[in-house]
């Protein structure tokens, strides 16, 4: 088993083996957080416990990308799937954190998302950075007010599908988080937020979210297992800004439940992002860490990828699909071939989008390989397949 100790804004330990060193602010910063985009209207104190947890989850995001599993090819066996993480993490209220009822939830949580072990360590803060630093102000925005729900925004069919049934049900207002994970990404992002606010004028807060690695802090591993525990914490943030305690995830059943697709996949190989069993988790431990009652729920978890898409057209948005973005390799996308086609995520989508009769705002041109005439030349897109 892999382990490893990580030592968080200036925490020091003596270590046996090479420590990943991870800092939000002072002279060690390799990390930067921004919530961006935020009306003056939204700003009321903020709670050392909600300063506490946005950080705590962004050590853990990065330290689970900064911890390898092994890779493809890893002779042994998949030993090195699991890790073993040992956090020591300065904090503003170390007594909470360390309480039983909140650490032991919080080893839960982690353990059954990303399928590793957990040890947390807290310790006074000596000078942590205010949270406003975190805040990157824009336009005051008339949704800042009396906002409705929080919902967590990809930019893909199934975050957009939400967004519009939210939208077009009742006369709601809803603050959209969006993880900036990429430029590309992001684009896309914002041009489904502008055509969301022409179809629904003064009803929707867009609040992005960027986190980025600086001075060399490498990535070295892809699956990032709890970026929903840290999208789900900065969801949290806004919601507290907003006055509002509902978290909403919109995931089809299909994926959010995530049946093994064959005997190789198993424990976290097959993604728990929004397993109804995680959003649970989630519920209690932010509940018991925040002192308040947290609602999360995920309302698509009984339906498919093509009922989503569906829903979709019926509202008169299909012409957004195109817009939307579910491929895991981003890196990989042009902008002509916005998808590689070859991806779990790509091959949920092309089957859902056709299922559902919608392959007109689906152009088969935005796949570098077509779904069913396409060539698979590498091994793992035919495993895939």
């Amino acid at each position: 088993m892999n382990e490893r100790l990580v030592l968080c804004g200036g925490a020091r330990r003596e270590a046996t083996g090479p420590a990943l060193r991870l800092a939000l602010g002072g002279a060690e910063q390799n990390i930067k957080l921004r919530l961006e985009d935020i009306s003056r209207a939204m700003v009321r104190p903020i709670p050392d416990r909600i300063a506490d947890l946005t950080e705590i989850a962004a050590y853990v995001y990065c330290a689970d990308q900064g911890t390898s599993r092994g890779g493809p090819a890893d002779v042994g066996m998949g030993a090195r799937w699991r890790r073993r993480f040992r956090f020591v993490i300065p904090v503003r209220d170390p007594d909470h954190w360390s309480g039983r009822a909140v650490v032991e939830l919080l080893h839960s949580t982690l353990s059954f998302l990303s399928d590793d072990e957990y040890e947390f360590e807290f310790e006074q803060a000596s000078s942590p950075p205010p949270f406003q630093d975190y805040l990157a102000f824009g336009e005051d925005d008339p949704a800042a007010f009396g906002t409705d729900r929080v919902v967590l925004f990809s930019g893909g069919l199934d975050s957009l599908s939400g967004a519009i049934e939210e939208l077009s049900a009742k006369r709601t207002r809803i603050a959209l988080v969006s993880h900036r994970s990429s430029p590309k990404v992001h684009d896309h992002q914002k041009r489904l937020v502008r055509a969301l606010k022409h179809r629904f004028p003064k009803r929707i807060l867009h609040v992005p979210i960027l986190l980025t690695r600086q001075r060399g802090l490498p990535v070295r591993e892809f699956t990032q297992r709890t970026r929903s525990f840290l999208y789900s914490a900065l969801g949290c943030a806004v919601g507290h800004l907003l006055g509002n305690n509902s978290v909403r995830f919109y995931e089809n059943g299909v994926v959010s439940i995530n049946l093994p697709i064959s005997e190789q996949v198993v424990g976290a190989r097959a993604t728990r992002t929004t397993h109804p069993l995680v959003l649970d988790l989630f519920r209690r431990f932010f509940s018991a860490a925040l002192g308040a009652s947290i609602f999360l729920d995920n309302p698509f978890i009984w339906r498919t990828k093509s009922e989503v898409v569906r829903a979709i057209v019926v509202s008169g948005c299909g012409d957004l699909i195109r817009e939307t973005v579910s491929c895991t390799r981003v890196h990989e996308a042009t902008k002509l071939h916005t998808h590689c086609g070859c991806c779990s995520q790509c091959l949920d989508r092309r089957f859902g989008v056709l299922a559902a009769a919608a392959g007109e705002h689906d152009p088969v041109e935005m796949y570098r390989i077509e779904l069913l005439t396409g060539d698979r030349d590498k091994p793992l897109d035919r495993v895939m397949a």
